[in-house]
């Protein structure tokens, strides 16, 4: 296997561990952003209107469409290395 080979191979497994990483931090994220809501949720039992703000919503939506773009491109990354 030529060095600039191995390189590229290299920086494949490297972008996927990244992607993987990152559909992990979504995760998290999610998880938080699902605390966050409840907890605002249960408070705002206490008064006239909603703590929960419009945002919080947004950003989860959000948090979903940049996972999907996550997910395509660690699909790309897999299918350049299995080309390769």
């Amino acid at each position: 296997m030529s060095s600039s080979f191995g390189d590229v191979k290299a920086v494949l497994a490297e972008v996927a561990e990244q992607t993987r990483s990152a559909c992990a931090h979504v995760g998290v994220a999610r998880e938080r952003l699902a605390a966050a809501e409840a907890v605002l949720a249960a408070l705002s039992d206490q008064h006239d209107s909603s703590l929960v703000p419009p945002d919080l919503a947004r950003a989860a939506a959000e948090l979903e469409r940049g996972l999907g773009l996550i997910t395509r491109a660690a699909v790309a990354v897999a299918d350049i290395d299995a080309r390769l």
